[in-house]
This record gives C-alpha cells, structure tokens and sequence, in this order.
C-alpha cells in the first residue's frame, strides 16, 4: 500500500506542478490516509492518549506545513491543568512510516503552547499505555503560566525520548541567549546561557559567558546559581520571582574585582572614579508583567574599591586651604573606598562613604547623584601631621561625576 500512494505523490506532482491548492490538499490525504486520527469524539478505547494522558481536540483537516499533515484545533494534552494548542500541525514519523508502512510516533508544530510548568514537567512521566507517543514538537511561542500572570517564551523545540516522555525544552532568545527546561519532580530545571549580554533595566551590568541555573514552577521563577565574567572580574547571584497577584522580584548580585570605570561609565559617563569594584547589589520590583519589572528598579546594597582614585575632587586641597571657599580639584588617591548606596528606576541615587582610606587622609561624606550626574552632598576629611596635630575639614560637595566641586566651609 505505502508503494500505491508514493506513486501517487508522484502522479498528482506531474499533475499539478505549481502545487495548487487542490493538489496540496490530494497530497496530503493520500499521505495520511493510512494515518487517520480518530475524530474528536472518540472516547475509550478508540480516543487518543500519550503517556497515558487523555487528548481531545475539536476539529481536524488536511493541510501541508510544508510537509503533508493533519490539522488540530484547540488540542488538549489532559493533565491535572489541560496543556493547550490553539492550532496544531500533527504528522507521522516519516522515516517510520516508509519502513514499514505505519506508525504510532507522532511530530508536531503548534503555533502557542499555554501550560503551567508542572503540566509540562508532567509529560517527563509514563502513566499508562499511549495510542501515539512524540518524537518532538515545535513552538512558535510558549505561554508559562505562573501564578496569576504568565510568562511568555520565544520560538522552540520540545524533544522526546524513544518511550514518548519529554527529555527537554529547547529555546533561543534573539541571537545569544539559549534557554534548556528539563521536567523532574513536577518543575523544569533551567539553564540559561549566553556570550556578552546586558538587562536594559539594569544597563551597569554587562556579562560575558553568562551561565544561570535554578528552576520554575508552577509559582515561583528561581535561577540561584548565577555566574559570568563581566569588566575584568566575576559576578555571581540568586534572582528570585514571584507571582502572588503580580510580578515581585527579589535578588541579590555581587560583583568581585570588576572594573570600576567601566561598571559606573554605563550610568554616568565621564565620571572620575577609578579601581577594583567590590560590591553586593540588591534588587526588587514589582509589577503586573514579567516585561514590567524592570520599568521601577529599587537598588541598594554596599560597596568596596580598593587602590584606586577620584579625580578633580581635591580633598588634600580642602584640608590645606585657609578659610573658606573652593578647594582646588586636584587627585584623590586611596588605598579602600567603602560605603552603601540606595536607588531606584528614574530617581536620584543616595551614596554614602562611610571611610576613604588616604594613608595619612581619612575621610567620609554621603552625596545624592541624579539620573543625570549631578550631585549634592557634603564630604569630612582629616589628616595627622607629623606634629601629631590633626587637622580636619568639612566641605559641601556639588557638580557633576565629571566635575565634582568641594567648596570648605
């Protein structure tokens, strides 16, 4: 019979060569004529099942896409939340098929995907006999329902083990992200991966070989073993999604020997800092979308740079200058720069240095630094001379990161 209809494919070919309609339609039937699905209404033991889960859908047809296939409406994979494909391409494993002239392994394209993740951690497990068991099935997007909202994912690539259970989710995010989803224990375990990558809402931070691994579920989005390179150092953190009525995220970065004039250049360029960023980042926000998140930023956290300097902030200049009036903006070298800083998406920025180690110079100060790079703030040093005399100075700090100005009191 599989000879009979191959020399049909042939003849309808000759028939119709520029593929009308009419002849897609012949090709695909006599394809899968002897590869029907039962109707929608089936039920016992004539309806359709994989891995012992009941599907249903509402309407078939024949179509070619490219290939010849049979087309679902509205299939439903039964599990304890149905997985739902709004329009399906299903086609016979051909490679099978011409051995032997049937099969019960099936591939499928779906436009969209919706499911919680514990639907799809589901079909990495065998509950009874299956009439059809997949090979893979291609997405044009995946719907991830969390919580209340939902999370939505690029184009990708289901891929089944030879028993028909789901071995692992396959995506790619543009050109350098890939996203791997593997089902155990009623969750997908994620890996991301990626070459030089940066969060629009967090610009600071730029990665290189990004790797994050963790796990969503069916109310929660957790990558807690998060690493990169990024500016000459490393950075490492746990980012934590939530999904109660909206959007909450909660996480934590640190950065570790990365490049201070490259990390605060992306926020404010031509600022003056230079040295070795030791830093732990927190973030949080919340919002109604997955997209959201990154609209209303709240950042805060402490700092630490080592052997580095601040040019045209002449604290030495300060401390020397008789009476009031502006110090000269002379190099502030450093030996540690330690403080906290606090900030949020489209607000001023709050920093405060709670010591500057100068070798002989100590000093402290805290400041405000708007989106734009001004700032306004006051800043104390003091030195020991050699006399055994400190001498000690208060000055107001205002002017820009590439401009500070220090006016002594």
């Amino acid at each position: 019979m599989k000879f009979i209809l191959l020399s049909l494919f042939a003849r309808i070919g000759r028939m119709f060569p520029r593929r009308t309609p009419i002849a897609n339609l012949l090709i695909a039937v006599a394809a899968l004529a002897m590869f029907p699905l039962p109707s929608s209404a089936a039920t016992g033991a004539q309806a359709e099942s994989w891995l012992g889960l009941p599907v249903t859908f509402k309407d078939r047809g024949y179509a070619l896409h490219p290939w010849p296939a049979i087309e679902l409406q509205d299939l439903k994979i039964l599990t304890a939340e149905a997985i739902t494909v709004n329009h399906a391409w299903v086609s016979p494993d051909w490679a099978e098929w011409i051995t032997t002239a049937k099969t019960s392994r099936l591939r499928l394209q779906a436009d969209q995907i919706v499911a919680r993740p514990a639907a799809l951690a589901r079909l990495g497990l065998i509950d009874g006999k299956s009439t059809r068991k997949l090979t893979s099935v291609r997405f044009a997007k995946l719907k991830l329902l969390i919580g209340t909202g939902s999370l939505d994912l690029p184009a990708g690539e289901m891929e089944f083990a030879p028993d028909g259970t789901l071995r692992r989710i396959k995506m790619q995010l543009g050109e350098k992200v890939t996203i791997d989803a593997v089902p155990k224990d009623g969750k997908l375990n994620v890996t991301l991966n990626t070459g030089q990558w940066k969060w629009e809402a967090l610009p600071v931070f730029t990665f290189d070989n990004l790797v994050a691994e963790g796990e969503i579920s069916d109310d929660q989005i957790l990558f807690d073993r998060i690493g990169a390179n990024a500016d000459g150092g490393v950075v490492s953190g746990v980012i934590h999604i939530t999904v109660p009525d909206k959007f909450a995220l909660d996480g934590e970065i640190k950065l570790n020997g990365v490049d201070a004039r490259d990390v605060l250049g992306r926020l404010y360029p031509r600022h003056t800092v230079l040295g070795n960023l030791y830093a732990v980042v927190k973030l949080a926000s919340s919002a109604d979308s997955f997209d959201g998140l990154g609209k209303e930023l709240t950042t805060s956290g402490s700092y630490e740079i080592r052997e580095g300097s601040i040019d045209r902030m002449g604290l030495m200049e300060g401390l020397h200058k008789v009476g009031p009036g502006p110090a000269g903006g002379g190099l502030t070298r450093f030996v540690k720069l330690t403080g906290t800083f606090s900030g949020s998406t489209q607000h001023p920025a709050s920093v405060s240095i709670q010591h500057l180690d100068g070798g002989a110079m100590q000093g402290s100060g805290g400041f405000t630094v708007t989106s734009d790079g001004n700032l306004k703030g006051s800043m104390a040093a003091s030195m020991r001379m050699p006399t055994g005399e400190t001498t000690s100075r208060s000055m107001a700090l205002t002017g820009s990161v590439d401009a500070p100005t220090l006016t002594v009191r």
